[in-house]
């Protein structure tokens, strides 16, 4: 199959709904010590609550009543009316479509009228704290010990708004990731202290194994950060596909190649004729399929739009453990790179305004590429390709095996 062949196509929407309330962003993000107490101990005793379970390997996904998942408990929703929270589950029932072999849960996913949330316990939240611990700040030039990229970047203006990105990431599986290191493929869109990055990750101590998942990860004024939905306030809408969902088409070096696609955009959704709120929505395939949502009240300077943007490859690893490998772990070269045989990204693009079609993102010609550590992991800008399936490419990969201590 040839490299540029796309196996599954999925969009990271955020929608943008006026704010009829308020004037001004405010954050609501931050929770009580007992509201994030209840929360955890909500989604730990999901499985009583549970209409179905769906055992996947060794994951377990719960099927919780659309109304009754956690994310609803969370202070922005406590004024929800049942009409708005009534529209929001009519949407997320039209979501159920037919998806491709190996997409999505087996067996079309949840019942109807149920979302499905992987299954957590305490040691899941333990674990997921120490990953908390350490904050990612978005400023990649301040990034903290242990941390390693190669990425595409907007150059920094401070008055630069960004509505939406976009890339396709091919499906390579990083090898050897052990305990607490993780090997990602990401995109991110920040604006100060407040970042949303989605992509594709193998994080052992946040999942408990090596398979490469769909991820997220929200940092909110550089202080509090959650991944997936371990974020109080999300809201989970696709009955076929949840975050922390494996990849099973995986590209092999040199055979098979399979690729899937991210876009982050807002957009102006009204949820009722004299009210709305503002959200920030996933979408899988071409936006057939809402996964889900957070209020972007949980942001203050990320609320209405981004001024940094960057795509590419990042790994990490403790201070006193060699760094992983970055997709294939093959260093690409000028002039013998292939895309059969390292970590790429096509169609990266960025759109300004209200952009709501792929037309409306273009090449950002502001960027940059930054290589944290030439000497383990590298980055090449192979350019614009005049095609509508190509487009602006890069390659990102290598070894690793740096000790930052």
């Amino acid at each position: 199959m040839a490299p540029w062949v796309v196996d599954v196509v999925m969009m990271f929407f955020v929608c943008f709904l006026s704010l009829s309330h308020t004037d001004q962003a405010k954050t609501d993000w931050e929770l009580t010590r007992k509201e994030n107490s209840r929360f955890e101990q909500q989604l730990i005793n999901l499985k009583k609550s549970a209409i179905e379970s769906i055992h996947e390997d060794e994951d377990i996904y719960e099927c919780i009543d659309f109304y009754k998942q956690p994310g609803f408990n969370h202070p922005f929703w406590k004024n929800t009316t049942i009409q708005m929270k009534r529209k929001l589950y009519i949407d997320a029932m039209k979501t159920k479509t037919s998806l491709s072999s190996n997409i999505g849960l087996k067996n079309g996913g949840c019942p109807y009228g149920t979302v499905p949330i992987m299954r957590v316990d305490e040691d899941d939240l333990a674990r997921a704290s120490k990953i908390n611990s350490k904050i990612y700040q978005p400023n990649i030039d301040d990034e903290e010990p242990g941390h390693h990229y190669a990425i595409l970047r907007t150059k920094p203006d401070p008055t630069r708004m960004i509505d939406g990105i976009q890339a396709f990431f091919s499906n390579f599986l990083p090898e050897g990731i052990d305990g607490s290191q993780y090997s990602s493929f990401r995109m991110t869109l920040s604006n100060g202290l407040d970042s949303l990055k989605a992509g594709f990750t193998v994080n052992p101590l946040l999942f408990r194994d090596n398979k490469i998942r769909l991820f997220t990860h929200v940092v909110m004024d550089g202080k509090t950060q959650c991944f997936n939905q371990q974020c109080p306030g999300y809201i989970q809408l696709s009955s076929q596909i949840p975050l922390g969902w494996p990849l099973h088409n995986i590209s092999i070096a040199g055979g098979e190649q399979y690729a899937t696609k991210l876009r982050l955009i807002k957009d102006y959704i009204s949820t009722r004729p004299s009210s709305t709120e503002l959200v920030w929505k996933l979408l899988f395939d071409e936006g057939s399929v809402i996964i889900g949502f957070w209020p972007t009240t949980i942001f203050g300077q990320l609320s209405e739009f981004g001024n940094q943007a960057d795509w590419g490859g990042e790994v990490y690893s403790p201070l006193d453990q060699p760094s992983p490998a970055m997709g294939t772990g093959i260093r690409p070269r000028w002039k013998k790179w292939d895309p059969n045989y390292s970590a790429h990204s096509r169609l990266v693009a960025i759109a300004y305004g209200n952009s709501q079609s792929q037309s409306e993102f273009i090449n950002p010609n502001d960027a940059e590429v930054y290589e944290s550590d030439p000497k383990s992991y590298s980055i090449l800008d192979i350019g614009y390709v005049e095609n509508e399936n190509i487009g602006r490419v890069i390659i990102y990969d290598g070894p690793g095996g740096l000790k930052s201590a």
